[in-house]
């Protein structure tokens, strides 16, 4: 990471070629890039709902729509434990702002009441986490991929046609698809031919 209070060579250039090389008729900003005694530090207050420690590594954490107030509404987070999230707690997390915890216990400080306005942090086991991410890939991969999937949820071979209940047969080799046209019958028999891909290109 390079050093905040080292300006890159060429800046200071273009500023001499700007501005020139008399450092008192600059203005206050370029002064003070140049001035010693001011370091370069951020003035940046943390994000509010952001988690300073994850002391419980066993969950994966996700803040969710819990409306409170005049009008509550709390179906987004009812739902959500209803398939097995529940209220992360200050045993689980230290937030970076102190004021997302609500309702400390005065002895303990402990509370499972951390929010940031309308939005209440969820907790979820990092397995089920895990496998919900899971699903999500493999349906993302079937849509980046498509086939066609049996009822059993395999790909489907010939045998998953129309007409099931007929007898089919998938031939690769020329040979034996010439050795199987010279025994069938247009009466009895279909034939699709599909072309194999050229194996050089």
């Amino acid at each position: 990471m390079p050093e905040r209070n080292v300006v890159p060579p060429k800046v200071m250039e273009q500023i001499y070629d700007d501005h020139g090389k008399n450092y008192q008729n600059w203005n206050q900003e370029l002064q003070d890039l140049f001035d010693p005694t001011i370091s370069a530090r951020q003035l940046n207050p943390p994000v509010a709902s952001k988690i300073r420690v994850e002391k419980n590594k066993q969950f994966h954490y996700h803040m969710a729509k819990d409306v409170c107030g005049a009008n509550p509404d709390h179906t987004r987070v009812e739902e959500m434990r209803a398939i097995g999230w529940d209220f992360a707690t200050t045993d689980d997390v230290e937030m970076e702002n102190d004021f997302t915890v609500k309702n400390r216990h005065k002895q303990t400080g402990f509370s499972n009441e951390i929010r940031n306005g309308d939005l209440r942090l969820m907790k979820i086991p990092l397995q089920r986490w895990r496998e919900k991410r899971k699903a999500e890939n493999v349906a993302a991969f079937q849509m980046a991929y498509p086939q066609a999937f049996a009822a059993t949820g395999r790909p489907m071979s010939s045998a998953d046609g129309i007409a099931p209940a007929l007898r089919n047969k998938l031939i690769t080799d020329a040979g034996e698809l010439g050795d199987f046209e010279s025994r069938f019958t247009n009466e009895n028999t279909s034939v699709l031919k599909v072309p194999m891909p050229n194996k050089e290109t």
